[in-house]
């Protein structure tokens, strides 16, 4: 009975291999719309978290399969998304339209002038505003021949200028101020700008966007490693300009041999 499993086992063994997905591999896409240039959209597989970002002509790739979600985002489009299916890998280039992010007015009503105050300031709302304070009680039981009291902490008979905060005025110039928190060692972490940079964008970013060899990626990050300058681009809302940074970068990276 045995060995009539293990002889079911052998046969049924490559049939699970083979109907197993094939994994991930790469598609490449272009972003385009009808009168507005398309650069620099983010494109994140939210299956796998893995992002890209498009050239200045839309190009991109990025790793991915069939059921996978891709979600792209950019500040001068409207979000989208797309649902991966096997058409998708047949294509050469996959090509997604997308809408610009337009915000449309309220519709203003525009009534020509006159130029008679009197006319055109007819069914113009207006408002009046009082005060609610009554001068007469702010007043009441105020001396105002009464001296300006004296500090008792000097024991000299001048007194003290009015309007004049001496305690406050002490604390800014000798008072010691806290430093601020360094937010260039926060985004750090306790590890460097290569390996930070290399976790937020895909290899692909590296080698087609910025036009860098496998074995130029860690030159290049290290040459674009501007102490706390750089290291304040990795905070979570400085993405695009951290973008626009490497890909400046790499332009003066390329043209120093020249």
């Amino acid at each position: 009975m045995k060995k009539f499993f293990f002889l079911l086992l052998i046969i049924l063994l490559p049939v699970v291999v083979f109907s197993q997905d094939e994994g991930r591999r790469i598609l490449r896409g272009q972003m385009v719309a009808d009168s507005i240039k398309v650069e620099y959209i983010t494109v994140l597989n939210k299956n796998t978290n893995i992002k890209a970002i498009t050239d200045d002509n839309g190009y991109f790739s990025i790793y991915a399969q069939p059921a996978d979600t891709l979600y792209f985002s950019s500040i001068n489009f409207r979000p989208a998304m797309l649902i991966l299916d096997k058409t998708h890998f047949v294509e050469k280039r996959l090509v997604m339209k997308m809408e610009p992010n337009i915000t449309v007015l309220d519709e203003i009503l525009i009534i020509p002038l006159t130029g008679n105050l009197e006319e055109d300031s007819k069914g113009i709302e207006t408002r009046k505003f009082t005060s609610d304070l009554n001068s007469k009680v702010l007043t009441e039981g105020l001396n105002v021949e009464d001296p300006i009291p004296v500090n008792p902490a000097f024991q000299s008979n001048e007194r003290r200028l009015p309007g004049i905060d001496f305690v406050k005025v002490y604390d800014l110039i000798f008072k010691p101020k806290k430093k601020q928190k360094d937010m260039a060692k926060e985004y750090l972490q306790g590890r460097t700008f290569s390996e930070l940079v290399q976790e937020k964008y895909t290899y692909y970013f590296f080698t087609e966007t910025l036009k860098l060899k496998h074995e130029e990626i860690n030159l290049f990050l290290a040459y674009a490693d501007n102490g706390k300058e750089s290291a304040l681009l990795l905070a979570p809302d400085k993405e695009f300009e951290l973008t626009d940074y490497l890909i400046n970068k790499s332009n003066d990276y390329h043209n120093r041999e020249k």
